[in-house]
């Protein structure tokens, strides 16, 4: 099974993530980092095991040219409790990443979630309550049309025609104005992709920025573009619902060198993010008749 995400070439394993783009924080010297300071990425998703959690070296806010890698910690210790109960995390190195191997925690709506995390000598914590699921997800259509398209003269009139007709709209509840955003996934385990192998690349990853919302939004209402998306066959739309800590960090995006206040952060003697999401989804089609 694939997944088309918040970057649609990598898991939801956070996703999620994109948030790495400002957590290198702002520091009282821009050209060196604190050297016993590191960046938490930590993501639980209510009903799914815990996988999403990156810790990182502090990386100058004017880096060296050309310098663009992540600096994971692997050996942290990493602590996640809920009430009296501790789960301690393994690092990955397929992934870079923290990960419960067991399959005894539960992630529900309202849980409290402590994360310790001890890097050196440093140790850092922070909370995050689990949010309640999005209510009212539902679709105008569960079936989306796309013919069978082959390269052709006409090939790119069809493509534009079909963009602007062949759509389905995800609606979900949201009377408080709240922050969701949706992750598109495709359920099939082999590729029965609608563009011709043809088509340039370019032209593939141009549809394909159309699959999601990437930050948080307010709307209740997400168009599902069928020519964005990547095969026929069985799909399931996805809204999360996030918390403040999460939407905050979106909210301060905008950040250079001139800027010296550090983003958003809830973890307590470190910089960074630990935050909480749940979903719920609905399922959809794509077929050429």
């Amino acid at each position: 099974m694939g997944k088309v995400e918040i970057s649609y070439k990598t898991g939801l394993a956070a996703g999620i993530m994109f948030a790495g783009l400002i957590l290198t924080g702002c520091l009282e010297d821009q050209q060196k980092p604190v050297s016993d300071n590191f960046v938490v990425e930590a993501f639980l998703f209510a009903g799914e095991p815990v996988r999403n959690i990156k810790i990182k070296e502090i990386k100058p806010l004017i880096p060296e040219e050309g310098d663009t890698t992540e600096r994971i910690i692997p050996d942290a210790t990493v602590i996640l409790s809920e009430q009296d109960q501790q789960y301690v995390l393994t690092f990955d190195p397929a992934t870079g990443k923290y990960m419960y191997p067991g399959n005894d925690i539960d992630i529900s709506t309202g849980d409290v979630f402590r994360l310790e995390v001890k890097a050196g000598n440093r140790v850092a914590t922070s909370e995050t309550i689990v949010p309640e699921k999005p209510e009212g997800v539902g679709l105008s259509e569960n079936v989306i049309i796309i013919p069978q398209l082959t390269l052709n003269p006409d090939l790119r009139d069809q493509i534009i025609s079909l963009f602007s007709s062949e759509r389905i709209t995800l609606t979900w509840d949201n009377p408080l104005e709240e922050s969701y955003f949706v992750v598109i996934e495709r359920r099939e385990m082999v590729l029965d992709p609608l563009l011709p192998e043809q088509v340039p690349e370019e032209a593939k990853t141009l549809l394909a920025s159309f699959r999601f919302i990437s930050e948080p939004s307010q709307d209740s209402t997400f168009e599902i573009i069928g020519m964005a998306l990547e095969t026929y066959g069985r799909h399931v739309a996805k809204v999360y619902r996030v918390n403040k800590e999460y939407e905050d960090l979106f909210k301060n995006l905008e950040q250079d060198s001139r800027d010296l206040n550090e983003p958003p952060s809830n973890i307590i003697n470190a910089i960074g993010i630990f935050t909480a999401f749940a979903s719920d989804s609905i399922f959809f089609d794509v077929v050429r008749e």
